[in-house]
């Protein structure tokens, strides 16, 4: 009886201790991400190798990419090293379990995705934390609040995020090589949202 009474308070103990290490600290409103969270929030140690100048580039090219195998744990691919800029239409979006903003993107028949962390789960630490923060302050601005349900949208925008590749999951639509734009570091509206 001792013995798994002692068992589980250092599970508890041992959970306690690590909880803070995976994500932000959330608010009461927010539940942070915790795989590849310091990716998804440019608060990874190879966060200052990132070159923050936008590059050009289509859906259809970052879909065409090679998808590494495993899915990278750090920050190491050409891909993932780079902010990248599309000019694509947002179908959709929600907010997710993890409080980033999902968004669908579409172009030329091809899909992608790209993610806005909430405030609350970006790191201090975070390089370009007020510009993550601002983006997708100005997104809700404009174009509406997220909420758990899928909004349709249509706005046409030039965006821009760092490359990521996330592990290969069931949602759809996404890029067939399931990389992402994450987080989102630019935002343009064309059209929509009130442009």
């Amino acid at each position: 009886m001792r013995v798994a009474a002692l068992t589980a308070l250092l599970t508890i103990l041992v959970f306690a201790a690590t909880a803070g290490r995976t994500a932000a600290r959330p608010t009461a409103a927010a539940a942070c991400g915790s795989d590849f969270w310091p990716l998804k929030t440019l608060s990874d140690p190879q966060r200052q190798y990132v070159k923050l100048t936008p590059k050009d580039t289509t859906l259809a090219d970052i879909a065409a990419l090679e998808l590494p195998v495993p899915t990278p744990t750090t920050r190491d691919t050409p891909f993932e090293l780079q902010v990248w800029r599309v000019t694509a239409q947002i179908t959709k979006f929600r907010r997710e379990g993890d409080s980033d903003i999902h968004l669908i993107l579409f172009d030329a028949g091809t899909y992608g995705i790209a993610e806005m962390p909430s405030a609350a789960c970006v790191p201090k630490r975070a390089r370009v934390r007020k510009t993550i923060i601002g983006v997708r302050k100005r997104f809700e601005a404009r174009c509406g609040k997220a909420t758990g349900s899928w909004k349709r949208l249509g706005a046409v925008v030039r965006i821009s995020g760092v490359g990521f590749w996330d592990k290969p999951h069931t949602r759809n639509p996404h890029a067939p090589n399931f990389a992402e734009l994450h987080p989102v570091t630019g935002l343009k509206l064309i059209s929509g949202c009130g442009a």
